[in-house]
Order: C-alpha cells, then structure tokens, then sequence
C-alpha cells in the first residue's frame, strides 16, 4: 500500500512514547517523549515566584525548577503566577540545564498544575499507527547512531559533540563540502537539534566551496526556523535554531541510564515464556528501576506477572530474566 506524502507513526512503550515522521518512505524526523520529563511546553501551572542561588527569577512546578523569562515588575517573591512553560529541562553534560517558563497571569486560581501540554499527536498530526518494521529499523539504526554522534559520509564522518554552550560538528576528512552540509541539515532536522551549532568544514583555497555549501545548507533546510552566518575563511559555520525540546542526540548521549532502564521494562513485556520477571540491570540503572515504581507497577499489571529488579555490576546492557516461583 503506498504511504501519504507525509506520515506520522507512534511507539508507544513503557514510560515513552516514540513518534516517526516519514516523507516519500524515508524517515525525516524522531521524536521523544518520556515520563521523566518534567514540565512540556505549552503546559500552564500557577506557581510561587522565587529566586535561585545566583538570584534569578524561578517558579517551582512540582518536583521540577523553572527560570523565568522576566521577573514581573513589583511582584514579591511568594506571589501566585500563572506561568507556561516554553522550553523543557534539556540534559547537558555534567547538568541538566532547567525549563524556561513565562508569565501570563499575575494571579492564578490555584498552585499546581492548570493546563497540560499537548501530546505529540496534537503537535504533529494524526498518526497512521504504530511503526512499521521498515521505520522501526530505520528508527533503531538513527538512534545508534545519535549514541556514538558519529555519522559517516563520503570521504569521512560528522562528529557531533554537545557542549553546555553549543552543539560543535566537526567534519572531518576530506568529504564534498555540499554533501557534508546537507548530511548536517538532516541530521538538524531528523533529531531535532536546536540552540547554537557551530560547524567546523575542513578549510580549502578560495570562497567558491563556502558559497556551494552554505546554499546547500539553507536548501535542505527549507521549511525549517533557523538562522545562521556565512562559512568564513576559517571554515566555521554558525547556526541557531529554536531549542523548546531534548534532542534525540541529547536523549541518546545523555539520557543512557534512562534508555537502559526503559529497554528492560519493554523487554519485560515482551518476554512470552511464563515465571516472574527480573529485570538485570547495572546498579546505577537498577536505581533508576526502582526509583519509577510507577512504571514498573504498570508493567508489572499489563504484564500479568510480578516484576522484580536485580542489581548486578556484571550485568552489562542488562537483560530480562524469567524465575519461577
């Protein structure tokens, strides 16, 4: 059966959901929900102004920490706001970089949560279905390579490395300069990248390349907000681009202990021999195990059989065991 021009698939698992954007069968797009995190743009909560230790404007939402965009003029700390929330908590090396929230209201009904996100579905469209077993391939082969932020392309490879302040790209070897920046505008687009990116082209005689490149650039970035400067004669590239959510590198490189932990609760559902479940896994993801109890109860229920989870330094990737009673 042949596809619309465009479509939209969803994965939905134990504690994420997973959503596929396909155009003329290729995969163009990924993107990531989990249950950890946090606040989502578009959410709406009243919260209480504060101040956090370098004395910036923050709210509290639930167990999560917001900077405010602005402080609201003559508003004291403690005061009831009715904020929305703009960009989600995005893992960065060594931290996690906190949600950003604006005001809308400077009163609010009530403290805690008033209006939720919208789901991917809402932001993306209807979805066809779950994913196929050609986009989950596609999906699984993407995703390792977001783990490494290596990707080859002719004459050599894209490096990807997330810094606090950028992304840095470098491309080295000795690869077309226009094929490169296209390779960088899909990988742009398909994990979601935002916030500032600096490229780094192999450097060649003349301007001829850097002009080919950077229209190369902008063409498969059609459609897509962004700005960015010229290639100088250095061969840097800068571009920025709205950042409201983690990034499928972000997710990939960042969130491993959480990609761990969420692989074994789908593997436990998975599993069809009979017996209770153990769910191996290395003791910093046997922690994050235990720590959802939420989740693994919900496994646990749709599983139909007790789920238990064992620590174990020697467990590698960790796997799924069936003990009987």
């Amino acid at each position: 059966m042949t596809r619309p021009a465009r479509t939209l698939f969803l994965d939905r698992r134990p504690g994420e959901v997973r959503a596929a954007v396909v155009e003329g069968g290729r995969l163009v797009e990924m993107h990531l929900e989990r249950a950890s995190d946090g606040p989502r743009p578009g959410a709406r909560w009243g919260a209480r102004l504060d101040r956090d230790p370098w004395g910036r404007p923050v709210v509290r939402l639930g167990a999560s920490l917001a900077l405010l965009d602005a402080r609201p003029d003559g508003v004291p700390d403690g005061a009831l706001l009715e904020v929305e929330v703009v960009r989600q908590a995005i893992p960065e090396p060594g931290r996690q970089r906190p949600a950003r929230a604006r005001v809308v209201g400077r009163s609010a009904e009530r403290e805690g949560e008033l209006k939720t996100a919208p789901t991917l579905e809402a932001r993306l469209g209807p979805a066809e279905g779950p994913f196929p077993a050609d986009v989950a391939a596609a999906w699984a082969e993407e995703w390792a390579l977001a783990e490494t932020g290596r990707v080859a392309i002719a004459g050599g490879e894209l490096r990807f490395s997330p810094t606090p302040a950028f992304l840095a790209v470098d491309v080295d070897g000795w690869p077309d300069p226009v094929a490169a920046a296209q390779a960088i505008a899909r990988r742009l687009r398909l994990w979601g990248v935002g916030g500032g990116i600096a490229v780094d082209f192999p450097t060649r005689p003349g301007r001829a390349w850097r002009l080919a490149a950077a229209r190369a650039f902008d063409a498969a970035m059609a459609g897509l907000a962004f700005e960015r400067t010229g290639i100088n004669g250095f061969g840097l590239l800068q571009v920025v681009r709205p950042r409201r959510y983690p990034s499928i590198l972000d997710r990939a490189l960042l969130e491993r202990t959480w990609t761990a932990a969420l692989g074994l609760l789908d593997q436990a559902l998975r599993e069809p021999r009979p017996g209770r479940l153990a769910l191996v896994a290395r003791p910093e993801v046997a922690a994050c195990l235990k720590a959802a109890s939420t989740l693994l109860t919900q496994v646990a229920r749709q599983a139909g059989r007790p789920v238990e989870v064992v620590a174990d330094p020697l467990a590698g990737e960790g796997h799924v065991e069936v003990r009987m009673a």
